[in-house]
């Protein structure tokens, strides 16, 4: 008999927010905390997170798909025997004759701070109105947050009862995903947090054959202390999974491949954010988002800021080629691929309505499979999670720049009517000069149609086309993305889209995935990219609304105009 843990360090590469589900005067959601009141990480939503990745991997690693990923619901109610339930316990226990169901032979301890923290730090929010560009104030969707900055760490610790070979090649699976830093866990993940990486990995192993062992063991606050490392541990267990094709009739869900993004996102002049904190503690009006408190050398651009930014645009995208194709008012409303995820529930007919708020008219169930608009298949909604992450941007150094250029400026609004400074409405800002930021995108399972989308977006930031931050109107924010690098990671060579696999290009072992990297100019690069784009095109042109979630108002023909700009009575336009 055996006593066998495994221990990791957990590092923030972005900032995290573990939520308590509870606010207070100062914020809106509030970080998890322990009876000393320090921030910690539950052991059940580290291995919801495990889990969760488990259940997808484990089809394409010869194992049996878990029930829950069935697509009809009484399937997914049924006591399940897969390799996933076998270590983490049956996802539906069940006590009746012929049940399989085991408890879980894992045990997931919370995860306490490895050292001390740095100081948590308020985030603030607020949602776009698709039509007029500015705040959605209308929709109260401003908000804020409590998280944690980047670099905070965590002491893991996990505890295996009787587990076989399978479940530990299994767990080293999904370990071997998390060192590669493809681990995301907390609240707003798919907006730019929780993004962490494993590292310090070891598996222990302590022998209970002889009653003195075990007195010492039952004798010992912590006998993963006293476990001796077993070496080579995880490459051992890496080496013994055989992947397997995806075969038809696998659940959509298993997983297939991925597309990671990075590259640097270079701000062309000055560059305005507004953090309410740093206003604070600066004494500006305005001032940029820091990643820690008071360190000036390391501002940060939001990934909630920087993925709506991306929406927006892939929303204008979509709509206008709905309206090459649909030139009535009435069939755009039946086709149009993108609604504005900020109009909520009312009574009113609104512009765009977001999916969510069609569906509840309609007394849709939110687990019952619904046909959402595109923007809200890729980027998600309330009803289904975002596949596509984006996360924080830091601060990049780079051969002009060092560290971070401040620059002062002061603004008077005017008086329309004297031509002079407007009494009371002067107020002044700290801008960035040209700073540049380390850019981060994550897409999970792609499609052809999606991978042609995001192109185009990726396509318009390198051409120096979208704004972000304040301003915009003002001449601040205008960025353009350089040095883009596109990695690809798929399984088996057929999970790649379009022949990405047949470039010539080096391939990488990362985690349990095969990666092959692609670059701005790459031989026939151009040629598999437009392959895509007639896929989103294709999409977008044969997408058509459920009857009971069709848009009732837009945003682009004349009927909305005039709530945008009011005429006088009998005027015209």
């Amino acid at each position: 008999m055996k006593y066998q843990v495994v221990t990791a360090t957990l590092t923030a590469r972005t900032a995290i927010h573990i939520g308590s589900g509870e606010g207070s005067g100062l914020t809106d959601a509030l970080m998890r905390r322990d009876a000393d009141k320090q921030p910690f990480i539950p052991g059940t939503a580290i291995a919801g997170a495990l889990r969760a990745l488990l259940t997808r991997l484990s089809p394409r690693l010869n194992a049996i798909p878990c029930t829950v990923l069935d697509e009809k619901k009484e399937f997914r109610e049924k006591s399940c025997n897969c390799e996933v339930c076998h270590l983490f316990g049956d996802v539906n226990p069940s006590d009746e004759e012929g049940a399989l169901s085991e408890a879980s032979k894992i045990l997931i301890f919370n995860a306490r701070p490895s050292k001390k923290l740095p100081m948590s730090m308020i985030r603030d929010g607020v949602g776009i109105d698709r039509a007029t560009g500015v705040a959605a104030r209308a929709g109260a969707v401003k908000f804020d947050l409590e998280v944690l900055p980047a670099g905070a760490e965590f002491e893991l610790r996990m505890e295996l009862r009787d587990t076989c070979q399978k479940d530990e090649s299994l767990l080293a699976a999904g370990l071997a995903e998390w060192k590669a830093g493809r681990f995301w866990l907390g609240g707003r993940v798919a907006r730019g947090l929780g993004a962490f990486i494993l590292s310090n990995l070891q598996f222990k192993t302590l022998n209970l054959d002889t009653p003195t062992e075990v007195l010492a063991f039952l004798g010992n606050d912590k006998p993963w202390e006293q476990a001796q490392e077993v070496d080579g541990w995880l490459e051992e267990q890496l080496e013994s999974i055989r992947p397997s094709s995806l075969e038809k009739g696998q659940p959509e869900a298993a997983a297939c491949g991925w597309l990671s993004i990075t590259g640097t996102l270079q701000a062309e002049g000055p560059f305005l954010t507004n953090d309410a904190s740093a206003s604070g503690l600066s004494g500006f009006d305005h001032a940029p988002l820091l990643e820690y408190w008071g360190n000036w050398r390391e501002p940060v651009l939001t990934g909630a800021g920087l993925r709506g930014v991306l929406r927006s645009h892939a929303e204008k995208l979509a709509r206008t080629l709905a309206t090459l194709q649909y030139e009535n008012k009435e069939d755009f409303l039946h086709h149009c691929p993108a609604c504005d995820p900020n109009v909520r529930d009312d009574d009113e007919k609104k512009p765009l309505e977001c999916c969510d708020s069609l569906l509840k008219k309609s007394h849709i169930a939110r687990d019952a499979e619904v046909s959402l608009c595109l923007a809200c298949s890729l980027f998600g909604s309330t009803r289904r999670g975002s596949r596509l992450l984006v996360e924080d941007a830091p601060y990049q150094a780079t051969a002009r720049q060092s560290c971070p250029i401040f620059k002062m400026l002061d603004f008077l609004a005017i008086d329309r009517f004297t031509g002079s400074g407007a009494e009371g409405l002067k107020f002044d800002a700290l801008a960035m000069w040209k700073p540049a930021f380390a850019l981060r995108l994550f897409l999970d399972n792609p499609e052809d149609w999606e991978l042609g989308w995001l192109w185009l977006v990726l396509r318009d930031l390198t051409e120096s086309w979208l704004t972000v931050g304040f301003g915009s109107a003002k001449g601040f924010g205008q960025v353009k993305l350089t040095d883009w690098t596109a990695t690809f990671g798929y399984i088996q060579p057929e999970d790649v889209h379009l022949d990405v696999t047949r470039l010539g290009l080096i391939t990488q072992k990362s985690g349990v995935y095969t990666t092959v990297q692609i670059k701005e100019g790459t031989e026939r690069w151009r040629e598999i990219m437009q392959r895509w784009i007639k896929a989103f095109h294709e999409k977008v042109n044969s997408f058509e609304r459920l009857d009971n979630i069709r848009l009732d108002e837009d945003s682009y023909f004349v009927d909305h105009l005039e709530e945008l700009y009011p005429l006088a009575k009998g005027g015209s336009l």
